[in-house]
């Protein structure tokens, strides 16, 4: 079987950095909505998301971030995602990912696109 570790960290104005390392596929993908969950049910709506250890990502991935885009946009609230592998990058395309959420190249810039978010 192939795995995902998430690995998750405060950071400033309640925004947590979500780091992800393997594969996201449908049976990963339930278990990131249920640290997804955990964190939303925490308050926390701004997320930064680290796909650079990501070596796969599967429509049930690109499904669950799309699946959360009403409660995070209802906080005011966004996903930006840092460093995705080309092929990561090419699934974001075909899905068209980025007309909903972000991709930026370093957590600084993920970090000033959160906070420049109305409160």
């Amino acid at each position: 079987m192939q795995d995902l570790t998430i690995n998750t960290k405060p950071l400033e104005d309640n925004i947590c950095l979500v780091s992800l390392d393997g594969f996201l596929n449908t049976e990963t993908s339930e278990t990131l909505r249920k640290a997804f969950d955990d964190l939303i049910d925490s308050r926390i709506w701004k997320f930064v998301v680290d796909l650079s250890g990501v070596s796969y990502m599967g429509s049930p991935g690109i499904g669950l971030f799309i699946s959360l885009l009403d409660t995070l946009d209802a906080h005011k609230g966004t996903i930006v995602f840092i460093s995705p592998q080309e092929n990561v990058k090419e699934v974001f395309k075909l899905f068209q990912l980025s007309t909903f959420y972000s991709i930026t190249n370093s957590l600084q810039d993920a970090i000033k696109e959160l906070k420049g978010l109305s409160h």
